[in-house]
């Protein structure tokens, strides 16, 4: 996969200007698409990767020596991504067609209870393998005919307890099911970004988003 280094990894900037906000990417070259940007990493398509992504973590940002540790835990399970082969700074992964469930709640389109049973079920895998699954959230999950999968697991080996999921799950079933089961209305953008903006600054008043710049600073002197 050295192709890899010499077509993309030479030219493509990421770079995390904010922990809690998408990555910044620039200098995209030529035959490569941008899909999905999280806050740590970014992820690209080539029509040379049938089936695959590149997931490039931002120059400044650690973890990806972790990531590859859970895929190895994880091994195969349909409702995860696999692990093919990996460089300093990226990832070689199975492509989990769909969309996520924020660009669900954007285009109005249902989401169905099976999608979240599907997350519930690979939430209980992964932690048979010993992992711990922490920042499961609308961004992390894509959903295709019904089903339900986990796109990110990059924190699977932190040991807080994550509260996003148990709280995404209690929206869902006490406001989303009920009042959207019968009704399609897309959310706006901007709402969209306020909730989100909303909750984390309700994960700050908290304590449980101070955990994670702890732990994140914990982990980042650990490896220095």
């Amino acid at each position: 996969m050295s192709w890899i280094d010499e077509q993309l990894m030479k030219h493509i900037f990421v770079y995390s200007k904010d922990p809690f906000d998408p990555v910044i990417v620039n200098n995209i070259p030529n035959g490569w698409k941008l899909i999905g940007k999280g806050n740590f990493a970014a992820v690209f398509t080539h029509p040379s990767l049938d089936g695959k992504v590149v997931k490039v973590y931002a120059e400044n940002r650690e973890g990806i020596t972790e990531e590859i540790m859970v895929y190895k835990k994880l091994g195969e399970h349909n409702a995860y991504s696999r692990l093919y082969e990996y460089g300093e700074r990226y990832l070689v992964l199975k492509k989990l067609e769909g969309i996520t469930l924020y660009q669900a709640f954007s285009t109005g389109t249902f989401i169905q209870k099976t999608v979240i049973e599907d997350v519930d079920k690979a939430i209980h895998f992964a932690k048979s393998k010993g992992l711990n699954p922490t920042d499961i959230h609308g961004k992390n999950i894509t959903m295709k005919d019904g089903k339900g999968y986990i796109v990110d697991v990059s924190d699977f080996l932190k040991t807080y307890s994550c509260p996003k999921w148990k709280h995404f799950k209690r929206g869902y079933y006490l406001i989303y099911l009920p009042l959207f089961k019968n009704i399609r209305i897309p959310f706006p953008h901007w709402l969209l970004e306020r909730i989100r903006k909303s909750y984390q600054f309700y994960l700050l008043v908290t304590g449980f988003r101070r955990k994670q710049e702890l732990y994140s600073n914990k982990n980042r002197s650990n490896l220095s």
